[in-house]
């Protein structure tokens, strides 16, 4: 198996070894599984990419895992972890729960972007700015809502509803009746950008309102039936929710902002699953419109998708401008470049500064997050890619897709 060994962690790395045990039996649903390939025969140069796993080897890594054409070309982890390993996923779950269980509802045609949240949270009704809320807003966290965090605190040293929040209390305290009843606008809808895990859980809230009258009445048991049995992952391999179900209302609610956690090829077969735009191996789980709408630019200010977060803006011009992600704190990773053919999952501490690098900006969700995983982690991934991306045609002879979405050109090969 062409995989990158933990002997990394002593400064050296191969290609060859096994990445610890393997992860349960896969379900009959799916029959596919991951192939390994060395780095060159997919179009990545084998000692950038070996120079990028020692950069996050020695930023406190856990797992690293990068697949390029369906080929595993890199698999790393760190002692004590392996590729049984679930890792947590913080608010990575934002994307893989709570974007990819509203992708599924759209999908059925339960719920649509531009519905107003008072559809499904007649609450609002009366209240005049909170009803100008559409679930576009929730998803991409323009609605208004606040957050709950304040002063950079722990979570332990937030008071009032912002502490509750974090506490898993029950009813009327729990996270969704204060995300829903406590929670204050702070701006209009759709005005600007502000991170907000309360927005989030509403999104979520609104996502299980549409579907209580279906078989699958809660967001996991959805994920569960509807894309992560049939896409191949066994039920160990990942959880969701902090596992637990909050019934408010008759709606059994669950966490979205986090509490996640998966293997992180089951995270991988997720990103699988967007690149190839909701399509497993000619079986159509998710509508191609749905998953557009939920992972790209949703055309607010901030150019996130619903839980995901897009180069649609062009922040990063060393990334294609297709490239979206998932992210959580800790810096849990899903990359996927569907340009480049290109999925990463990472997984570990924060990828915090060196003593000889700039310290992180605080200005904005940007600058205090992405800025620096993009520079430290996506921008040399990309660079690491040697060649186009290798494309099908109708007649069966195979082409190469063109660098457009990003401008790149093809790296000269090491």
């Amino acid at each position: 198996m062409l995989v990158a060994s933990s002997l990394a962690m002593a400064g050296s790395v191969s290609f060859a070894q096994q990445p610890g045990p393997a992860p349960a039996t896969r379900p009959v649903s799916s029959p596919w599984d991951w192939q390994t390939a060395s780095p060159e025969s997919q179009g990545l140069s084998a000692a950038k990419l070996a120079a990028l796993q020692k950069v996050m080897a020695a930023k406190k890594t856990r797992a690293l895992l990068v697949i390029r054409h369906d080929r595993i070309v890199c698999e790393w982890y760190a002692p004590s972890n392996s590729a049984a390993t679930k890792q947590g996923t913080a608010s990575l779950a934002k994307a893989l729960v709570g974007g990819l269980s509203l992708a599924v509802a759209m999908t059925d045609g339960q719920i649509a972007l531009e519905d107003p949240a008072t559809k499904f949270v007649p609450h609002w009704k009366e209240d005049p700015r909170k009803a100008k809320i559409t679930i576009r807003h929730l998803g991409s966290h323009t609605s208004g809502l606040d957050d709950a965090e304040a002063d950079n605190l722990p979570h332990d040293k937030l008071t009032g509803w912002k502490g509750d929040f974090w506490k898993q209390l029950s009813p009327p305290r729990d996270p969704f009746t204060l995300s829903r009843e406590a929670t204050p606008m702070i701006f209009a809808p759709g005005e600007k950008i502000s991170y907000s895990n309360p927005g989030i859980g509403m999104m979520t809230y609104c996502v299980t309102a549409a579907i209580r009258d279906t078989t699958n009445k809660d967001v996991r048991t959805l994920l569960r039936e509807r894309v992560m049995r049939p896409i191949g992952v066994p039920d160990a391999e990942w959880s969701a929710g902090y596992g637990k179900t909050y019934n408010v209302d008759g709606l059994p609610l669950i966490g979205s902002w986090g509490g996640a956690s998966y293997t992180p090829r089951a995270a991988a077969r997720l990103g699988r699953l967007v690149l190839r735009e909701g399509n497993w191996e000619g079986r159509q789980i998710l509508s191609k419109d749905a998953l557009r709408q939920v992972t790209t630019d949703a055309g607010l200010p901030g150019h996130c998708g619903m839980g995901w977060w897009s180069n649609g803006g062009g922040r990063y011009p060393k990334l294609p401008k297709d490239a979206v992600w998932g992210a959580g704190a800790g810096d849990q990773l899903l990359l996927v470049i569907p340009s480049l053919d290109l999925i990463m999952v990472r997984n570990g501490q924060t990828l915090a500064p060196g003593p000889d690098e700039p310290p992180v900006r605080q200005d904005d969700v940007f600058t205090r997050y992405h800025d620096y995983r993009a520079r430290i982690l996506f921008e040399p991934l990309v660079e690491a890619v040697s060649s186009p991306t290798p494309k099908t045609s109708s007649a069966g002879t195979t082409s190469f897709a063109p660098f457009e979405s990003s401008g790149l050109t093809p790296l000269e090969a090491p």
